[in-house]
């Protein structure tokens, strides 16, 4: 995610969105599988949320799972961490990337920071999405 992601705030109808943004890309863990949707094989993809531990704390109870790039080989590696007939073993797999995924994730979260954006962002349909004016901070709307 470059140069962040965004969160809104606000009643319904004028959403005040928030930029929420690090050092460089942002790598958010996700998943991966293909299943069957109405009798046709597809792939699906999901972001892996957590509870916010950066700006969007303030803004959102969740934000997504980061990955710094000494996590993203093995995030990546498409090994099974299950064991044959070991489900210690598993369990222990399972759990040790998930400690990593937190601390990777938390390290992350701590040099992020938000600011208020252009409302023009809301409407996808008449926004210049080259215009990087958008993404300038803007004062708090009274």
């Amino acid at each position: 995610m470059a140069p962040g992601y965004f969160e809104w705030t606000g009643p319904k109808g004028s959403k005040q969105p928030h930029l929420i943004a690090g050092d460089g890309i942002l790598a958010a863990a996700g998943l991966t599988w293909t299943t069957d949707i109405a009798g046709e094989r597809q792939r699906v993809f999901v972001v892996i949320t957590r509870e916010a531990r950066d700006a969007s704390g303030e803004i959102h109870d969740r934000m997504p799972a980061f990955i710094t790039d000494d996590l993203r080989d093995d995030w990546l590696n498409p090994t099974s961490l299950t064991i044959q007939n070991d489900s210690a073993a598993s369990k222990r797999n399972r759990l040790e990337l998930l400690d990593e995924l937190d601390a990777s994730s938390s390290a992350i979260a701590e040099t992020m920071r938000t600011h208020l954006i252009d409302p023009r962002m809301n409407n996808a349909r008449t926004v210049d999405r080259h215009d990087p004016t958008l993404l300038e901070p803007i004062d708090q709307p009274s």
